[in-house]
């Protein structure tokens, strides 16, 4: 590029001169080589200048023509340079490559032992300080646990516990009956929230007293599946009927059958009515009292005034089989060992081996032991069947259905009464007769040391007394210094 520049440089008469300059005699190797110092002189200038170029002595070549072959023997000798050190450099580059992947590798390595050691050196300090924080952490817990489970055992604790609890209660009986006629469209929500923290209280309750396995029992399976069409699939019309023929059938019979109590002073206790209760109110107030005229949240509600009978009975019993397998496999079969140790409780257990011996236990216990739960999953069977026909009767007629509510409701008051009246205050009249026992045997060990010191007054004084006697003796006798007191 430079050449052909300087080329273009030139005059026309030098292009001239050049292609008469080669057809001369000059040999051509005159005309490649490197020009003797001795016959031209240079200087740092302009090449295309002839001015600055100094005349030849011999041979005679002419300004002209001595640039292009300058310029030319330096292009090639540039050319031979760099082709030469750039073959002898990628001759080298694999060598070189090579030899600094070797080192870059063993370097990695050295360095990768060297921070595996380090890791593990610091893995190991910070288990060890893990360990013993893990253990400060868990005995610190523990004894706060221990304190506060003392203080929550405590009579004043207890009484506040269940003035709060009762209150909370009322409170939920006075908001919910509001809330059904005032924001029907909030009741899913409530229900929701309310029976997921119930549930959750109560496992890690149940937990504590191996009774976790109680959760495993439908009332809480149907609540599930009652969320799930509320929020999942609302537009399932055969998972509407399952859900309402075993929310209104077995799951609210189950208030009469197992005698659930409204004490709004225990916890347990209102959780067991709650889970009873509320699914059928819930879809009561969908059904009923939703404002939603056109059932675009709903839409499995419309066109929908009447439950199909064989779709709804046979999705509903469809639901319950596939809880009752689930839990027969689970419970009877594989925590088999557990259960019949004692280590867990469950609903089975507790109703079949009940020791007042109940109607449900003597009637599962007819063809013998050893078939007591196929009997007792057999009797569920047609109870669950036959609280769903009834159930059919509540999604068709307002009335039916919310007479049948309000009566669940009151049958819960007047069991909760009864535990009142009858248990209750039973243990309260236990409690105070017991109270009276320890303030009667505070104020007798109280009377019998206010006695033991008024004798032990007395006695001092009998003692000084007697002291004072004998001293006026011994002075009768003679005995007047205090050395012959010690002396006698």
């Amino acid at each position: 590029m430079v050449t052909s520049s300087i080329d273009n440089s030139l005059p026309n008469n030098s292009l001239s001169t050049m292609s008469s300059d080669s057809d001369s005699d000059v040999p051509l190797e005159r005309s490649i080589s490197a020009p003797d110092p001795e016959e031209h002189t240079y200087m740092d200038a302009d090449a295309t200048d002839p001015s600055w170029i100094s005349e030849p002595t011999t041979p005679s070549l002419g300004p002209t023509s001595l640039v292009p072959n300058i310029l030319t023997q330096l292009s090639f000798s540039l050319d031979s340079f760099i082709s030469q050190n750039l073959e002898e450099e990628l001759t080298d580059l694999p060598v070189l490559a090579n030899q600094m992947y070797k080192s870059l590798r063993s370097d990695l390595k050295k360095n990768k032992q060297k921070l595996k050691h380090q890791m593990k050196h610091q893995m190991g300090t910070t288990k060890k300080q893990f360990d013993q924080q893990r253990k400060q952490l868990k005995s610190q817990i523990d004894t706060s646990m221990e304190v506060w489970q003392k203080n929550m055992k405590k009579a004043s604790v207890v009484r506040f516990m269940d003035k709060v609890a009762f209150t909370l209660g009322m409170f939920e009986c006075c908001c919910t009956p509001w809330l059904v006629s005032q924001y029907p469209e909030w009741i899913p929500f409530v229900h929701a929230v309310q029976v997921v923290t119930l549930i959750v209280v109560r496992y890690f309750i149940y937990k504590k007293k191996s009774f976790h396995f109680f959760l495993l029992d439908m009332c809480y399976f149907v609540n599930v599946a009652v969320i799930l069409y509320l929020y999942v699939f609302p537009q399932s019309q055969a998972l509407l009927g399952a859900v309402w023929l075993l929310s209104h059938g077995p799951l609210a019979f189950a208030i009469i059958t197992w005698r659930n109590s409204l004490v709004l002073h225990s916890l347990d206790k209102v959780t067991s009515v709650y889970i009873h209760m509320s699914p059928p109110i819930t879809l009561y107030t969908v059904r009923w009292l939703y404002p939603d005229p056109e059932h675009t949240r709903y839409p499995a509600l419309k066109d929908m005034a009447v439950l199909p009978t064989t779709q709804s009975l046979a999705a509903a019993i469809a639901l319950y089989l596939t809880w009752q397998i689930a839990y027969y496999l689970l419970v009877v079969v594989r925590w088999r060992e557990k259960v019949e140790s004692g280590k867990r409780m469950t609903s089975y257990t507790w109703l079949l081996n009940d020791p007042k011996g109940g109607v449900i236990a003597k009637t599962a216990h007819t063809f013998g032991e050893k078939y007591s739960i196929p009997t007792f999953m057999g009797l569920q069977l047609i109870y669950t069947f036959v609280t769903c026909l009834f159930a059919l009767l509540t999604y068709r007629y307002f009335k039916l259905n919310t007479a049948f509510l309000v009566g669940l409701f009151l049958v819960s008051v007047w069991n909760g009464a009864c535990y009142y009246m009858e248990v209750f205050s039973k243990q309260y009249e236990k409690q105070l007769s017991k109270l009276a026992e320890e303030v009667s045997s505070a104020v007798a060990a109280n009377q019998l040391a206010h006695d033991a010191e008024e004798d032990i007054k007395h006695l001092e004084q009998q003692i000084h007394h007697e002291q004072e006697q004998h001293d006026d003796g011994l002075y009768g006798a003679g005995v007047t210094t205090g050395e012959d007191k010690k002396n006698v």
